[in-house]
């Protein structure tokens, strides 16, 4: 039996020094991000230096899988708002130009992989292009892609395969915009983004990476209904990658009644916290009260009007027993600079090995 995937997303505008980054500890390393430009994937220019210093860091990675031989290390393409895909992805030109830009991305930089941040097909939600055939067309574009590995792989004599995997939304809103049995059969891994689901314009106080339903929230929506939903749609359970968050969600003006939880706040009053700030300073200032849903499997800060919903060691503990009992791949978690205190991870290495 394989081992299972403990895949770590980091931001490359948060790498301080790549030495850092605990290789022992993942299986997978997914580096984000670079961006869709003119149908080409790139690195783009934010500020002054950026693509330099992304290139930088990627010449630096080799140096983890000397402490690790197994651990693989993907290109992430794409993120939030991140516009280009639509195009890129409209006609077989336009996909096979993607394909070949993306491989050669890829392979320039010594990555094992590529993994799709298409945030969403067919949907305009993060202001990006997006149109009715992008549900066609992103399967299409996943099949040019994989091909392109393929081929580069028989050009390199290359007995492993590369990996494409793709992170995905967990509702059935994500369902609408894609093919997803199809889309599925491209990849190795689906990353199942099992957390926002109260996110950044949320007015009212709720988990944010609930693993499951709960009472308090009979209309709220969690990581296990996600991946029964994926499921019954053609989805195999063993490539599902369970998500969990390494930041927490907040929401101000919040009514104090049962903690907060469930109540409303104040609209446009969102805040998001590290879970490095989250244990070493908001829990350690004792102006919050931590409460825990034993239905959700998660916990919840609360100081009277400010409500915080994040993972913690306790919850993960729990995340990581669903993942073994229902026959995941593994699990995965945004972000791995949230967490300087490294009991996150710890707990999902622990997990993962049968020990939580």
């Amino acid at each position: 039996m394989s081992k299972p995937i403990l895949l770590a997303y980091v931001a490359s505008n948060r790498i301080g020094n790549v030495a850092d980054i605990p290789a022992e500890k993942l299986t997978h390393l997914c580096f984000a991000f670079a961006q869709v430009q003119d149908g080409d994937v790139v690195f783009a220019e934010h500020e002054p230096g950026d693509v330099a210093r992304r290139n930088a860091l990627c010449a630096e990675l080799p140096q983890l899988k000397a402490r690790n031989r197994a651990l693989k290390t993907l290109i992430s393409v794409g993120g939030w708002s991140a516009d280009g895909f639509s195009d890129a992805a409209l006609t077989d030109e336009s996909r096979a130009r993607f394909a070949r830009s993306a491989v050669a991305f890829m392979h320039e930089r010594g990555f094992d992989g590529i993994d799709m941040d298409w945030e969403y097909p067919s949907n305009d939600m993060a202001s990006i292009k997006a149109r009715p055939e992008d549900k066609q067309n992103f399967t299409l574009m996943l099949r040019a892609v994989r091909s392109e590995m393929q081929a580069l792989a028989v050009r390199e004599g290359r007995t492993e395969p590369y990996l494409l995997t793709a992170a995905v939304g967990i509702e059935q809103f994500y369902l609408d915009g894609v093919e997803m049995a199809a889309v599925a059969a491209e990849l190795d891994l689906v990353n199942m983004m099992s957390y926002d689901l109260y996110n950044g314009w949320a007015v009212k106080a709720g988990h944010h990476t609930a693993l499951f339903a709960t009472p308090r929230d009979p209309k709220g929506w969690c990581a296990a209904d996600g991946i029964e939903l994926f499921a019954r749609a053609g989805v195999p359970v063993e490539k599902m990658v369970l998500g969990a968050a390494f930041y927490g969600r907040g929401l101000h003006g919040v009514v104090n009644v049962n903690g907060g939880h469930g109540q409303p706040g104040t609209p446009k009053s969102n805040t998001t916290h590290s879970y490095t700030s989250i244990a070493s300073e908001l829990i350690p200032s004792g102006r919050y009260t931590r409460y825990w849903d034993d239905n959700a499997k998660a916990p919840w800060l609360f100081d009277g009007e400010h409500y915080i919903t994040y993972d913690d060691p306790e919850s993960l503990v729990w995340k990581c027993r669903y993942a073994h009992a229902r026959g995941l791949a593994g699990v995965f978690f945004w972000e791995l600079m949230e967490d300087a205190t490294g009991e996150l991870l710890d707990t999902l290495v622990k997990g993962m090995a049968g020990q939580g």
